[in-house]
């Protein structure tokens, strides 16, 4: 009798806005030939707006919901390499949902990195402040605790892709050893 084979773990990227999320993940999944999947795109394409329209039109507990639904939906899945949105840990089920089927590798970057690489982006709602490196400085602190509950954390400011991509490789690979 065969033994059934076991599915490979997801990688799962959380972390601030700016932190190389979606960047990072692309090239990650490109390399370990892993599909690739964006909670922001799950949630623009399933409600059918951009975050921003949710955001301006029904708040920020509306697109928390939705965000949500869209981690139930990823979470099930398998070998896949997924990008969160930042906020996406401020929900203790979200880190259950994606801990589950993945290993989580929180991204970080400094607020003054964080704000030169997207505090001039119109489209981030959170930053829409009379001064949003004080805003990302606040978030930061914040959701730190947050983020801090992730299986690794990876410093991005001044590293380059590669350096944080065969990071993760290797951590990555280490840990899928283990449960096996």
């Amino acid at each position: 009798m065969q033994r059934p084979m076991k599915r490979s773990p997801n990688i799962v990227i959380v972390g601030f806005m700016g932190t190389g999320k979606t960047s990072i993940g692309r090239r990650l999944s490109s390399q370990l030939r892993m599909r690739y999947v964006d909670t922001d795109d799950v949630v623009e394409r399933d409600s059918g707006r951009r975050i921003s329209d949710i955001f301006a039109e029904d708040g920020e507990p509306a697109f928390r919901e939705i965000e949500s639904e869209a981690v139930r939906k990823v979470s099930k899945l398998h070998n896949h390499v997924i990008s969160t949105g930042g906020g996406v840990v401020l929900k203790e089920d979200n880190m259950i949902a994606l801990k589950r089927n993945g290993i989580v590798f929180c991204l970080t970057a400094t607020a003054k990195e964080i704000y030169r690489r997207v505090g001039h982006q119109s489209h981030r709602p959170l930053l829409q402040t009379a001064d949003p490196l004080a805003q990302i400085q606040s978030m930061l602190a914040e959701r730190q605790p947050y983020y801090a509950e992730a299986d690794h954390t990876i410093s991005t400011t001044g590293r380059s892709f590669g350096e944080i991509i065969t990071h993760i490789k290797r951590v990555f690979t280490k840990s899928v050893r283990k449960l096996k």
